[in-house]
């Protein structure tokens, strides 16, 4: 039972920590990244960095 709860934790910093990094580096609120423990959040969460305008970003090449 211990070693499951441990798989899990584990398992779910390894999920968080590079939406969070991705998220802040975008400038984005980077606790968009606790998406991933909702069911399909695994899915959303990249959709919202694809789709969203990240103020971060360089202007477009002429």
């Amino acid at each position: 039972m211990v070693t499951i709860l441990l798989g899990g934790l584990i398992f779910a910093v390894f999920c968080i920590y590079p939406f969070w990094r991705v998220f802040a580096r975008a400038g984005l609120p980077p606790a968009l990244s606790l998406l991933v423990f909702l069911p399909l959040g695994g899915f959303i969460a990249p959709m919202i960095l694809a789709f969203s305008r990240w103020p971060n970003a360089l202007p477009p090449a002429r």
